[in-house]
């Protein structure tokens, strides 16, 4: 990567490290550019040579938890039923539980859960409009976000591989 790519990347990094910052403590849509540029030490320029608001922050930060997301996933079974993708899935958003956080106390958590369904859709394919096996991938989804969300806001006690054993229990219907 060239000097003037690396610099941009930097530059956006410091100010998507700085919007994750506000959350929880004022309201994402509320947060200035003012305020943004102040708390990364980037200038104002740099802001807007790299983004045109506040928005384009949050959409920066969700293209790059899913490239890691689908970096990560090269190799593994894409059977969404798999204890080996599933563990992957509660290692990864372990190791990123400030940002999963972050989203949630930001209230972006459809977001978030619009980035999880569409992993899925993405590794598995969207179904047919006309087909009842659709809601599959929906469900899984939606499950494993909220059982995700619950472990992370309880302080992730449980490993991941206990918590992909018991989402996979759960999802297979066994007592």
């Amino acid at each position: 990567m060239d000097k003037r790519k690396l610099a941009n990347q930097r530059v956006k990094d410091r100010l998507f490290t700085a919007l994750i910052e506000f959350a929880g403590q004022k309201d994402w849509s509320k947060v200035t550019v003012t305020e943004l540029v102040n708390a990364s030490g980037v200038a104002r320029a740099s802001f807007y040579r790299n983004f045109h608001s506040v928005e384009d922050i949050i959409a920066y930060g969700i293209e790059q938890m899913t490239l890691r997301y689908h970096e990560g996933t090269a190799g593994l079974s894409k059977d969404f039923h798999s204890r080996e993708l599933t563990r992957y899935k509660f290692r990864f958003y372990a190791e990123h539980a400030a940002l999963v956080l972050a989203f949630h106390r930001a209230k972006i958590t459809t977001t978030l859960l619009d980035l999880i369904t569409d992993c899925e859709i993405e590794a598995y394919g969207d179904m047919p409009r006309s087909s009842i096996a659709k809601y599959q991938l929906y469900y899984y989804a939606g499950a494993f976000y909220n059982m995700m969300l619950h472990w992370l806001e309880s302080g992730a006690q449980q490993s991941p591989d206990d918590m992909a054993d018991e989402f996979l229990r759960l999802v297979n219907g066994a007592p």
